[in-house]
């Protein structure tokens, strides 16, 4: 991996450690509670997404500009950063007013989830498609600890890809733990892309 190349990837591996860990809070603090009583922070974890998303996509267009391998993982991200911040704007804009709205508005809501989770789901297909080329890559180029994290990678990623496109395609709540793979999946593509930059050193 080229000089120029190294501390885009470290950054971006570190952004991806972050949109797993604001996940793990979310669900850790959030389950369960209605959108309006948590709101306050809901809106802080969506805002924080929304945030390193963007960081990750804008992020990502450079390294795909500058690599000159890992092409498809680079471009990944960047779809999964775009499709990721519309997800979340759609939660920080649409979500609060709907659930004021009341029960008479409720199909309202129900449409709003509906597409929300089609992005996310979508969006984690797309991070698990990451993970799968990072980590070939890395099990391509290494010898030692790494290859063994590429095979991780890859099988996180294929899994994290079949759950969400079916997520995708049955709708919302319909695929056990096709969130969770797509975290996963998330979290080792992070791993695989700081490997793969301290190895370059």
């Amino acid at each position: 991996m080229p000089q120029s190349t190294r501390s885009l990837a470290i950054s971006v591996s570190i952004m991806l450690l972050l949109t797993v860990a604001t996940q793990i809070l979310y669900i850790a603090t959030l389950s369960g509670v209605g959108i309006v009583d948590g709101w306050p922070l809901r809106s802080t974890v969506w805002t924080a997404e929304l945030l390193l998303f963007t960081a990750i996509a804008i992020t990502s267009i450079v390294g795909l500009v500058r690599s000159s391998d890992m092409q498809l993982g680079w471009a990944a991200l960047i779809v999964a950063g775009l499709i990721n911040m519309v997800q979340s704007g759609i939660g920080l804009s649409m979500f609060l007013p709907a659930a004021k709205a009341g029960e008479a508005f409720a199909p309202l809501m129900g449409t709003l989830l509906a597409g929300s989770f089609l992005f996310y789901n979508l969006a984690k297909a797309i991070l698990g498609f990451a993970a799968l080329i990072f980590g070939l890559s890395l099990f391509r180029k290494d010898q030692s600890i790494g290859r063994m994290v590429g095979v991780v990678n890859a099988i996180a990623g294929a899994i994290a890809i079949a759950l969400n496109i079916a997520a995708v395609h049955m709708g919302l709540g319909s695929v056990p733990f096709s969130g969770a793979s797509g975290a996963i999946a998330t979290f080792f593509a992070g791993c695989a892309l700081w490997l793969s930059s301290r190895q370059a050193e």
